[in-house]
């Protein structure tokens, strides 16, 4: 939570500003997954808990369209490519904004020892466990591409068509070209914020015949 202030994905209210009427608390657990190699434990947010009205935030926000293709496409297609190449958007929710307006609609109550005081804060960014969630950070994705398009055709193929979340599966027919398009498609995506970690090269040990 600490990181989430440092960061700017999150601020404290001010006690003078004004009450606003479109606002929601949510609730947020810590979730420890000693198995991970990154992130051993991850801040997840209810959006699903109903307030003392009986509705929750979810109840009232829209899950918007896929923009990505199915899941099983993606990884048919992975497997033609001669040489593959993975990785992931680091932070990919928490690197999208969200308007100021709505900004109250993600209010949490946190201190960080139980001898301080409990302190109210609005969550800046996208947050996970939201039903819009998925289709905000995935169109930020698609929208970049989209702008993209005729500079880079082959770089922009491979990110409208292969990612599935923040996860990128792609390849190519030389190392060379999968060098390319590691180049192209960590410029694209860190000119929006988006940066690109844990890219992996390999050759499978499958053959086309």
């Amino acid at each position: 939570m600490k990181e989430y202030e440092n960061s700017g994905h999150m601020q404290e209210v001010n006690n003078s500003e004004p009450v606003t009427k479109n606002l929601f608390y949510l609730p947020q657990n810590p979730v420890v997954k000693l198995s991970s190699l990154t992130t051993k434990l991850r801040v997840v947010f209810d959006g699903s808990a109903k307030s003392s009205t009986g509705v929750s935030i979810n109840n009232v926000l829209m899950r918007g369209p896929t923009v990505q293709e199915e899941l099983f496409s993606i990884l048919i297609r992975f497997r033609t490519h001669q040489y593959v190449i993975t990785a992931d958007v680091e932070k990919m929710f928490r690197q999208v904004g969200v308007s100021k307006e709505d900004q109250d609609l993600q209010r949490i109550v946190w201190r960080e020892r139980p001898s301080e005081v409990l302190r109210i804060y609005r969550l800046a960014t996208v947050t996970y466990g939201t039903t819009s969630a998925s289709f905000m950070a995935t169109q930020c994705v698609a929208s970049l591409a989209e702008a993209e398009k005729l500079r880079f055709p082959k770089a922009v193929k491979a990110i409208r068509r292969d990612f599935y979340m923040d996860d990128l599966m792609t390849g190519a027919e030389t190392i060379d070209e999968c060098k390319m398009l590691q180049s192209q498609i960590s410029m694209f995506l860190e000119s929006a914020k988006l940066p690109l970690r844990k890219w992996c090269l390999i050759q499978p040990r499958y053959s086309k015949a």
